[in-house]
């Protein structure tokens, strides 16, 4: 199949995402429907390479119901499956993000409060998954995708097994080598505790901005999961409960890893917090869409609430929020503010422009630029006068001193107000 052509008379292929493990992934129209799909094709080529022609196929047929059946927001959505000339067919929900290894190549080491989210979300599909008693067995950077909402999305089900029945060959250990469990090295069957482990190889790359095991070859790799401990974390900001359950999900031992997905998702909340973009992800303006509403709702009528309780074993603290906010931390973060509050509008596009730059947010990037423009003209206006001060006050020259004036405390109330309702929050994960 090719570019321009159409399949089952239905999904016209418009370009080439990439390939996977089975096969090619496009990017196709529903002719029927007029919406943009993703569809996986499983090509013969694709059977003829493989060392069971129908283990592959039924693979690739398990990962359409399996995926379709799981019925989360943080899959993608499967609309159809079917067969063609050349192979077999998949068409799923079309995600308009970016997947997390492309991310931390970007933007290295995420916040914490980001990597919280991230696998935190990662976890509540994990604990649907293990619930139905699905396994994913090969959770990577590569296979989740972050869309610009802030969701995450949990992608390629299809070398996920069925918990209690071996789907592979005897002595074929299914995963990809940087994130494999320990217990899969010795061929022992994957368990929901292996997921947890390569959950926790995510989380240690998100906030170190690598992978936790680096080798030239698999065998090195295998080596390193089977014997090494993971190297400590190279930054100072990720709280001490964090780290502690970050070296729980990288056990050895699968029965020294926390009991399931569900207790890693409560355990991951208390470091969640609004974080601000991270390049073009914002997940603030989704928070006046109506699914955040209808999910807000949800979380009322369940009973749920922003904290959550520590495991057993867990270190004192573990609950605790990320960084509290004492007296010292907002004062150090708030010197944004100095040069508006001495000078008014004349310091406030400096003020604007230093929390544009360490935050890259366009609105206040258009506040800088505002304040700097409003304070130029009428200095210009003022400046550039006829009378040469000498006459009476023409009326640009009213407009442009009473604007002189007026911008001091319009100037300090916006600085105020962003500094105490947006931007210490958007600090609150991690400390300054």
């Amino acid at each position: 199949m090719g570019q321009g052509q159409v399949l089952a008379d239905r999904y016209r292929l418009v370009s080439p995402l990439g390939r996977g493990g089975m096969g090619q992934v496009w990017e196709a129209l529903d002719i029927r429907l007029d919406r943009t799909v993703a569809v996986k094709l499983l090509t013969a080529g694709t059977f003829a390479t493989g060392p069971d022609v129908g283990l592959d196929v039924r693979r690739f047929t398990r990962e359409a119901a399996v995926t379709a059946g799981l019925m989360h927001p943080g899959v993608p959505a499967i609309f159809d499956a079917g067969n063609y000339e050349g192979g077999l067919y998949l068409v799923m929900e079309l995600i308009d993000g970016y997947t997390i290894s492309d991310i931390i190549a970007e933007q290295g080491p995420l916040p914490v409060a980001w990597a919280a989210a991230i696998a935190g979300q990662v976890a509540a599909v994990l604990a649907v998954a293990h619930q139905r008693e699905i396994l994913h067995r090969d959770i990577k950077p590569q296979n989740v995708m972050l869309t610009r909402d802030g969701t995450a999305k949990v992608l390629d089900f299809g070398v996920a097994g069925i918990i209690s029945q071996r789907l592979t060959s005897t002595g074929v250990t299914v995963g990809t080598p940087g994130y494999i469990a320990p217990e899969q090295l010795h061929n022992l069957p994957a368990t929901p505790r292996s997921d947890l482990y390569a959950l926790g190889c995510l989380l240690y790359e998100m906030l170190a901005g690598g992978p936790v095991f680096a080798a030239t070859s698999p065998a090195g790799l295998f080596r390193m999961h089977l014997e090494q401990a993971p190297p400590p974390l190279p930054r100072h900001d990720v709280p001490a409960p964090l780290q502690w359950l970050l070296r729980q999900l990288l056990e050895k031992d699968p029965a020294r890893r926390p009991a399931d997905a569900r207790q890693v998702c409560n355990l991951l909340l208390p470091f969640v917090s609004p974080p601000g973009p991270l390049g073009d992800i914002d997940p603030e303006p989704a928070g006046r869409t109506g699914v955040q509403l209808y999910s807000r709702l949800q979380a009322r009528l369940c009973g749920a609430y922003p904290g959550a309780l520590a495991a057993p074993g867990a270190p004192p603290g573990a609950a605790a929020q990320a960084t509290p906010k004492t007296t010292g931390w907002t004062i150090r973060h708030s010197l944004w503010m100095l040069p508006a509050l001495l000078f008014g509008g004349f310091g406030a596009w400096l003020s604007f422009g230093y929390i544009a730059a360490r935050h890259q947010r366009l609105a206040w990037t258009a506040a800088a630029v505002a304040y700097l423009v409003v304070v130029f003209t009428a200095f210009l206006v003022v400046g550039t006068s006829p009378d040469n001060g000498n006459g009476p006050l023409t009326v640009s020259d009213d407009i442009a001193v009473t604007v002189l004036f007026l911008q001091w405390p319009v100037a300090i109330a916006h600085v105020l107000w962003v500094n105490f309702k947006r931007r210490l929050p958007l600090l609150s994960a991690s400390p300054g």
